[in-house]
């Protein structure tokens, strides 16, 4: 039960710190449609950089105007802000996640590697299966015969 209560609980933060980070992002998008549409022709880079630093040094003021004035396209972004966030985290959340490592057999894909069958690798050409014994026997016979540079003696 705790287990659940801590999934949902990192959860909401996400949903919060994502639906807080973009909200704050629209005040300052729609003060800056705001300066557009009050300056027109007249608009400076002056004036759109301390229309921003006035926006980000004071969002709560800026948002409590938005607010009072009613202003439709900072209500309307909230509201579909808000309804983005929650289905993102609905979407994420209901995401069914593989056990282990389970791969799709048919379609494969990068990280399906498998280890190789003994057919596979012991084909009868390029490598072949022999025992312990034989491999030491063969090596111990080859270390008795001359080699070409050697003669007998």
């Amino acid at each position: 039960m705790e287990k659940f209560f801590n999934k949902i609980k990192k959860k909401l933060v996400w949903f919060l710190v994502s639906f807080v980070l973009s909200e704050w992002c629209l005040v300052v998008v729609t003060q800056l449609i705001m300066t557009f549409s009050e300056f027109k022709l007249s608009l400076t880079t002056t004036i759109l950089l301390e229309t921003v630093k006035e926006t980000l040094l004071h969002p709560f003021q800026t948002i409590q105007t938005l607010i009072e004035t009613k202003n439709p396209l900072f209500i309307m972004g909230t509201v579909s802000l808000f309804i983005y966030c929650a289905s993102v985290q609905i979407k994420l959340a209901s995401k069914e996640k593989k056990e282990g490592w389970e791969a799709d057999e048919r379609n494969q894909y990068h990280g399906s590697a498998r280890w190789a069958r003994e057919k596979e690798i012991f084909d009868g050409k390029n490598y072949l299966a022999q025992s312990k014994q034989e491999i030491l026997k063969n090596f111990t016979a080859s270390l008795d015969q001359p080699t070409e540079g050697e003669e007998t003696r």
